[in-house]
């Protein structure tokens, strides 16, 4: 019998089957808030479980509970003999839990190999550490799954993405009766999403239950068999995995939210105001970057996990040192040694890790939407002028929906979603008029995205320049005049926006 069969045996007795994990009475609060309020939930063997709700919902506490990271208020998990909440993460794995948070536990001096085995190293005569083994098993761990991983590569040196495959490949090395992936495929490349779909197939068809949490709508008929909605702490609903987006959308948020999310782009475009030519960077990160954007234009620009095009936004920034080539801004060539020399003639950067690059989490949103500002934006100057920042801050939280009587609470307690607005939000702090968005929606919800999709349209519309780096083909596709693909380093390819063909488009990523 092929795994498909076997796939479709264990689908079929899994509802008659007892769960693999129950969850009863689920519960978390902290202080006097409830965050997460009574949930009762059932993962089966073979199939993939979605948990869908909008950033803060309550998805998170509710599988940090079940992985052992958090404990509940009240309630049980039931999972073999075992019945209760578990102590910590090791008592979990212990029972056959492994998780994949958005928030990676890997550690960066170490390699890729010693991350995956680590605390369950395989061992030689007299309990020494075997790390040939090691490295062995993991390459075979690496080479079934299909990831494009070197096992011998310091994590350290490893774009988003190929830290992301580390976890997973981490998470599935013991064979898990529960998986659970928090937004699996936020950083990974089309080609590296497909081998993790791939292998969650084969996972189920050994029986695996797979908790699966994520805000791209199109994954969920591919790869769901049941959905479940929660909504403020609340559980709303559990449906068929193949439910319409619109009643997804409308269970979600309690709202009815427009399918059409892109904006309108507009059509009469301006003078060139960003232009690359022969952009090298000292690392070879960047090779022979060629590129023109226009006032009010949007440039797409798409491509595999490192290949190339974070390192060409950061390189723009003067995150990188510069071999060969220019760059000119506003008609002006520049080469810029330091981030501030770049907002300083006009040009701002959006790194795509928020929480490590992006944002200081202890600090307030406030602070951390007009840091930059008060040497470059409108509320520079000498000394802190209160009523220019608290202008400036209003003026910007309503244009990227950020809830502003939440502006004095530390930005690392909101969501995702609201996250991601306030660093948006820095940068139209700044007196700049071109834009290099990296990764602008990685981990949030339909809601926050359609806002800062609104967001690029309006910037779009007022004449500015933007440059959007993602590894989101269908969102670079709604959004951009015109789309770049990168590989190896290189501008392989250009594509009008009368070409936009999605199959075109990737074939292009590959040799």
């Amino acid at each position: 019998m092929n795994a498909l069969a076997v796939h479709e045996e264990v689908k079929n007795v899994a509802a008659q089957a007892r769960p693999v994990l129950r969850v009863r009475g689920l519960s978390k609060r902290y202080g006097t808030h409830l965050a997460l309020k009574p949930v009762n939930l059932d993962l089966h063997a073979g199939q993939v479980h979605i948990l869908f709700g909008e950033n803060g919902a309550g998805k998170s506490t509710l599988i940090s509970m079940i992985a052992g990271a958090n404990q509940p208020t009240d309630g049980s998990l039931e999972i073999g003999t075992h019945t209760g909440g578990f102590t910590c993460v090791g008592e979990a794995r212990r029972h056959g839990v492994r998780a994949v948070f958005q928030e990676f536990s890997l550690i960066p001096d170490l390699t890729v190999a010693d991350n995956i085995v680590l605390g369950e190293e395989p061992v030689r005569a007299f309990g020494m550490l075997s790390k040939a083994a090691a490295r062995s098993q993991v390459r075979e761990l690496i080479a079934g799954l299909g990831f494009d991983l070197d096992a011998d590569a310091t994590v350290a040196d490893l774009p988003r993405g190929k830290q992301q495959m580390v976890e997973i490949c981490k998470a599935v090395r013991q064979n898990p009766k529960v998986l659970i992936l928090d937004e699996p495929t936020a950083s990974l490349s089309e080609h590296d999403t497909k081998a993790l779909f791939a292998l969650i197939e084969r996972l189920k068809a050994q029986g695996t239950a797979i908790v699966y949490i994520t805000h791209r709508m199109h994954e969920i008929p591919l790869i769901g068999d049941t959905l479940t909605v929660l909504r403020d702490g609340h559980l709303v609903a559990s449906v068929a995995a193949t439910t319409p987006e619109s009643a997804l959308i409308e269970l979600m948020t309690g709202r009815t939210v427009s399918a059409d999310i892109y904006p309108a782009l507009r059509s009469d475009l301006g003078e060139v105001v960003l232009s690359l030519r022969g952009y090298t960077t000292r690392s070879r990160e960047v090779v022979d970057a060629s590129l023109q954007v226009r006032a009010g234009e949007i440039v797409g620009v798409a491509g595999l996990v490192g290949c190339g095009k974070s390192e060409l936004g950061q390189a723009c920034f003067g995150l990188h040192k510069i071999d060969a080539g220019e760059l000119a801004l506003n008609g002006q060539i520049h080469r810029f040694a330091h981030p501030a020399d770049a907002i300083a003639a006009g040009l701002w950067y959006s790194p795509s890790d928020r929480k490590r690059e992006g944002l200081a989490l202890v600090r307030p949103a406030s602070e951390n939407m007009t840091l930059s500002s008060l040497a470059f934006g409108s509320a520079r100057g000498a000394w802190l002028r209160r009523k220019a920042e608290s202008s400036l801050l209003r003026h910007i939280s309503s244009q990227v929906d950020f809830p502003v009587p939440r502006l004095g609470e530390a930005v690392g307690n909101f969501s995702g979603g609201n996250q991601q607005k306030a660093l948006l939000a820095k940068g139209l702090a700044q007196n700049v008029n071109v834009y290099i968005f990296d990764e602008p929606t990685v981990g949030v919800d339909v809601g926050a995205r359609q806002a800062i999709y609104k967001y690029l349209g309006e910037l779009s519309a007022a004449g500015a320049a933007i440059v959007l780096i993602s590894s989101d083909l269908p969102e670079l596709l709604g959004l951009s005049h015109r789309l770049m693909v990168m590989r190896g380093g290189r501008i392989v390819r250009e594509f009008a926006r009368d070409q936009f063909d999605q199959h075109q488009v990737l074939e292009q990523f590959f040799d």
